[in-house]
């Protein structure tokens, strides 16, 4: 059974022994499959990070990268396997490029991050919250969420202000690019390149005799 039927049947049951309005489905359905989907790729993520020796640095990637998504939205792939693929690729990838970046600790690169804050917290500004399928958001919703976004990313600056050489640097950079790659996700450039992707790994699923979108779901 995929995850999207999984979802749908606990949808249905949910919304019928809640009395929900039918016109609710989709969204408690919407917010089921990133439950489990978040679950999955969770026990995916460290169990493959925990082989490759980096299963701190992708946990703190996921844990801060999950937080700002959660407020922030942004894009994402259509079919769940393709997200799942995607975030691997992404998380293991961040966890080993902290680990390379761990030997720049004995220079001062907060300036540098700071920066960087800063550059996320515009991007906020301008973009946050990213559009969510199945979840229009309201004027006054908007804006919450865009607070909590900035909040976010600046109370990780505060924090890694308190903590830059006091702790192993490759959390904080692990972090730190997970920040950026999720801000990226709610920009229209992300939004442009990530659909891109994902249109260019679906036509190879097409061409290798691939199930169809439902199918991966």
């Amino acid at each position: 059974m995929s995850l999207y039927s999984i979802s749908e049947k606990v949808a249905g049951y949910i919304t019928t022994e809640a009395n929900i309005k039918d016109s609710q489905v989709d969204s408690v359905r919407y917010g089921m499959e990133i439950i489990l989907g978040a679950l999955i790729k969770g026990l995916v993520l460290i169990t493959t990070s925990f082989l490759l020796g980096i299963q701190v640095q992708v946990i703190i990637a996921f844990i801060c990268g999950s937080l700002l998504r959660l407020t922030s939205g942004g894009a994402h792939c259509t079919s769940y396997l393709r997200c799942l693929g995607c975030g691997l690729v992404v998380y293991l990838s961040i966890g080993k490029s902290a680990i390379y970046l761990e030997k720049l600790q004995a220079i001062d690169h907060f300036p540098t991050v700071l920066f960087l804050c800063v550059i996320m917290i515009l991007c906020a500004c301008l973009w946050a919250p990213g559009d969510v399928p199945y979840r229009p958001m309201n004027q006054k919703e908007s804006l919450f969420f865009k607070g909590l976004s900035i909040l976010l990313i600046a109370g990780w600056t505060a924090i890694a202000y308190l903590v830059f050489n006091k702790v192993n640097f490759s959390f904080i950079m692990s972090s730190l690019l997970a920040l950026l790659v999720q801000t990226f996700s709610f920009s229209p450039p992300g939004y442009f390149i990530i659909g891109k992707i994902d249109s260019m790994l679906l036509n190879f699923a097409v061409r290798k005799g691939g199930a169809s979108i439902n199918a991966e779901n």
